[in-house]
């Protein structure tokens, strides 16, 4: 019998905790129930199989407590702290285990507690509610529904991670233990609030992994497929629950549940399968790590049948294991195991234990959270016009400069504060790309690894949402389009695993997303035909690489020479720039025929503030963002000319750029008409220049957007404005827009 004195300390600690415990507080209540599980997993390992009786007839009365099945809850809670009682005792007496034995059976017996159908005191479903597909009732659940909903996504994408993780290790615990708890908490809660098809599935999906758990079922791909498959259930299960608490309906979607829960009982416990004997190797001159040693050391064969089995290895050319379980001098259990601690002593296992964090977390409503942001924006604003008010007293004034000085940077740095509120990992949205790149590699029956650098990456929490889409679109692109299949790679010279890298970082005050792939690369001249046979150009034979490579965003163009049902229609690249666009980034490609392709994302960290460039035209101020602007110029009068069918151009080291007059776009009176009195500022949008004629450079300043309204929002050329720190209104420049307007006058 093993030490148990982990378990001790445990118990004592779970005593501790029952003391203040509650039948109405369900989170306490979970509690105990972990600590439960995590105790029947000790004393499992010690071998102690009345004890783990004992904890699991416990685990059966906490549960119903927590799905308000029991009908005496204060009862129940009695019987729970007799038992942490009965077991403080027993565990001092643990040398006598069959008088241990009958006092346990007493206990279980007097509680009417048994450890159920499963062998793990868990119950198939809610019984003391009603049994039905309704609702609970919306008006009276519907913080602790919101929560569910927010918190079992979260779950499952936690999972979902976890799963692929546990296909390339099978045999890592923490992985398995790791996908277990989430589903167990979504049992307990989805049980709690009457959700009775998803605690059902949930029971059915916990069944099964307690069973791979426990060795009695293989982890293979079959078992990783159908995991995710009843995460995709149970996705748009929760997601039905969301939208009935947004319409306020109570029919249900169809999930055939049923059929579904079928697929999964059908799995039946079977032994390790001999595939994995494979790897199994022994040396005459063993190290104590080679599986015949491993086995020899635990007992469980002798040094003579090891060396017996090697002499018909010799003959045979058979496994090691196979020989030995043949023989029938060791279980194919045992060899399996063997091969675990062969595997660990050997170092071929590389994947890190998972790390619990222990950071506390409160949860405040996003819509507070944005309130909060733009009345920061309002004190920023305040306190810049106040500054400038009394900037002349306070220079005379030097106690007063101080603390105007002093507020300027407490209201700056509450306001880096409150917009780092708003920052979020991208490691989520990251992660969300392992089972697509899986899925797809699977589906084209190519070979793909996915990499993440910078997962920990912030950015704006309103833009995660919005940069999903054109993430999966570029994905899907590298994988189908970028990688070659296996044969083609190995004839290229390369592994035959295609390599698809995700990176963020922050560089000059944005932050950049990188979907890299070591595929075949864009191939110049097949997109330069494409063009012409859809008459976007006449000819690319001055075009630069970017330029070329920037077609490839226009509606409906593809390379594909054929459509499949991931990609090839023409439809998606398009969707990117505009998602990006809209988001105030840009795209760009870099690719080198034959060695691959990288597509940048350049974004904003926030959309509340913007970084843009003061300029002045007439008595009207502008903000153009400073990720759009080249350089400014004041060009000499030769330098502007008139070319035919193309209106002015400024002449800009060798390079010709159309000029635009924003007064006669948005129709006021400038200070200056010609170019060569004014200012020119090159700008920039989706790989084209144009230049713009202002008056005067007022200066960099950072700026909080705010709408201009629904009579003004579809300007074109406008992306919204700023109240400026003398109290007039500055408008932010759209230069995507600006260039469109420009060209359809």
């Amino acid at each position: 019998m093993k030490d148990l004195g982990a378990a001790t300390e445990l118990v004592d600690a779970l005593a501790f905790k029952f003391v203040t415990l509650d039948y109405v507080d369900i989170q306490g209540l979970g509690v105990v129930l972990n600590r439960l599980d995590d105790l029947a997993d000790l004393l499992n390992d010690a071998g102690h199989r009345a004890l783990v009786d004992l904890a699991a007839g416990l685990k059966a009365i906490c549960e119903k407590l927590v799905l308000s099945e029991h009908p005496e809850p204060e009862q129940a809670m009695k019987q729970i702290g007799d038992g942490i009682s009965l077991l403080q005792e027993l565990l001092r007496e643990a040398d006598n285990p069959e008088a241990c034995s009958k006092r346990i059976c007493g206990f279980l017996d007097r509680c009417g507690s048994s450890k159920g159908g499963d062998g793990r005191g868990e119950s198939a479903g809610p019984q003391g509610r009603t049994q039905d597909n309704s609702r609970p009732e919306l008006a009276q659940d519907r913080e602790l529904l919101e929560s569910f909903v927010m918190e079992s996504l979260e779950h499952l994408g936690s999972i979902e991670v976890n799963v692929l993780s546990l296909e390339q290790d099978p045999d890592n615990v923490e992985v398995m233990n790791a996908i277990f708890r989430p589903f167990h908490t979504i049992k307990g809660v989805s049980g709690f609030l009457n959700l009775v098809d998803i605690n059902r599935l949930a029971h059915e999906v916990e069944t099964l992994l307690d069973e791979a758990r426990n060795h009695k079922l293989t982890v293979d791909e079959t078992f990783t497929d159908l995991i995710l498959d009843a995460v995709d259930m149970m996705k748009g299960m929760i997601d039905d629950v969301r939208q009935a608490l947004e319409t306020g309906r109570t029919r249900r979607a169809d999930f055939e549940l049923d059929a579904f829960l079928d697929r999964l009982r059908k799995i039946q416990p079977a032994e390790i399968g001999m595939p994995e004997l494979q790897c199994v190797e022994h040396s005459p001159h063993g190290n104590g790590t080679d599986t015949g040693d491993i086995l020899v050391k635990k007992g469980l064969v002798t040094q003579q049948d090891v060396a017996r089995a090697l002499e018909e290895q010799a003959v045979s050319g058979k496994r090691l294991g196979e020989i030995l379980i043949e023989r029938n001098k060791v279980a194919a259990r045992d060899v399996a195991g063997a091969l675990r601690e062969q595997k660990k002593l050997r170092g071929i296992s590389t994947r890190a234990p998972i790390k619990k964090e222990s950071v506390a977390f409160v949860k405040v409503d996003t819509q507070k959270l944005d309130d909060m942001v733009d009345m920061v924006g309002e004190l920023v604003i305040t306190q810049a016009m106040l500054g400038q008010d009394i900037r002349s007293l306070a220079v005379q004034h030097k106690k007063l400069y101080s603390n105007l000085s002093q507020l300027n940077r407490i209201t700056s740095e509450i306001q880096r504060i409150s917009m780092s509120l708003r920052m979020v990992p991208i490691k989520q949205t990251f992660q969300k790309m392992i089972r697509l790149v899986r899925d797809l590699a699977k589906k084209s029956g190519k070979l793909v690894n996915l990499e993440m650098v910078g997962e920990d990456t912030e950015l704006d929490r309103n833009m995660v949402d919005e940069i999903y889409d054109p993430l999966v679109h570029m994905v899907r692109n590298a994988v189908d389009h970028g990688i070659e299949d296996p044969e083609a790679r190995s004839a290229a010279g390369k592994p035959k695993a295609g390599t698809v890298t995700l990176r963020a970082y922050h560089k000059g005050g944005n932050i950049v997303i990188e979907i890299s792939e070591d595929g075949r690369g864009l191939d110049r001249d097949k997109i330069i035909v494409r063009a012409r046979q859809r008459g976007l150009i006449s000819s690319g034979d001055n075009m630069s690489d970017q330029d070329v490579y920037s077609l490839i965003f226009q509606p409906g163009f593809s390379t594909a020479d054929k459509v499949t049902d991931v990609s090839g229609r023409g439809v998606g690249m398009d969707v990117v720039k505009r998602a990006v666009e809209k988001m105030r980034g840009r795209v760009e490609v870099q690719s080198e025929k034959g060695r691959g392709t990288t597509m940048l994302m350049k974004l904003p960290l926030t959309l509340a503030i913007i970084d843009g460039m003061m300029v002045r035209a007439g008595d009207r101020n502008f903000i153009i963002p400073t990720m759009s602007v080249v350089e400014s110029v004041r060009p000499e009068p030769q330098a502007c000319t008139t070319v035919a069918k193309q209106g002015e151009m400024i002449r800009i080291r060798d390079n010709l750029y159309p000029l635009i007059r924003l007064h006669d776009l948005f129709d006021f009176s400038p200070e200056h008409h010609h170019p060569w009195e004014g200012i020119v500022v090159v700008a920039e949008s989706d790989g084209r220049r144009k230049c713009l004629l202002v008056d005067e450079l007022v200066g960099k300043q950072e700026v909080v957007i705010k709408s201009l309204g629904e009579h003004l929002k579809n300007i074109k050329g406008m992306a919204g404005g700023a109240i400026l720190s003398d109290g007039r209104v500055g408008l932010i420049l759209d230069v995507a827009g600006l260039f469109e307007a420009a060209e359809s006058q």
